[in-house]
């Protein structure tokens, strides 16, 4: 009995340690309110296609368990990955993009990073929609440990209120 628990109790151990490092894993995700909020992406032609979180969230899908610089504690984060974005755009090719939050705050990303490193567009947090008091509604998100040992990354790409997404040489 008690090596049925010991082998339990490693398990769970073993799994929690999983869902705090690494990559995101696809999810489904329910309806849910969100936050008034819009992401445009301007593509290689110059339109611009407007996306609300619902929308962003037809993309597939994926969860995220991680800190980040501001949260001690891991978080759920739910969203889509920055990369189908990219490329159902026709960005996925640029060599750098440029990211403007809805208070002008803007960041360049180059290719380099875009193509080494997974970038969740966070739409939900917690299993909650995600809020402009907590960061979002729309954030950028990389793993804590995959930030960590990066040489591309920094506090810069975790974007928060993200608006508008186009190419930058």
């Amino acid at each position: 009995m008690r090596s049925t628990f010991y082998a339990a109790a490693a398990a769970l151990l073993m799994l929690s340690q999983t869902a705090l490092a690494g990559k995101p894993v696809p999810a489904e995700l329910g309806p849910i309110n969100h936050a008034q909020a819009t992401l445009v992406i301007v593509d290689g032609d110059g339109n611009e296609i407007s996306y609300s979180p619902a929308e962003l969230e037809k993309f597939a899908t994926y969860s995220l368990t991680t800190k980040t610089p501001w949260r001690e504690k891991p978080a759920e984060f739910e969203g889509v990955m920055l990369s189908e974005i990219l490329a159902a755009h026709g960005l996925d090719s640029a060599a750098s993009i440029l990211v403007t939050a809805e208070n002008d705050y803007s960041t360049t990303m180059s290719q380099e990073l875009l193509k080494s490193v997974d970038i969740l567009v966070a739409t939900r947090v917690d299993g909650r929609a995600h809020s402009r008091r907590a960061r979002g509604p729309i954030q950028f998100i990389i793993d804590a440990e995959t930030f960590a040992a990066s040489a591309l990354t920094s506090e810069s790409n975790y974007v928060w209120m993200a608006a508008r997404i186009e190419a930058s040489e």
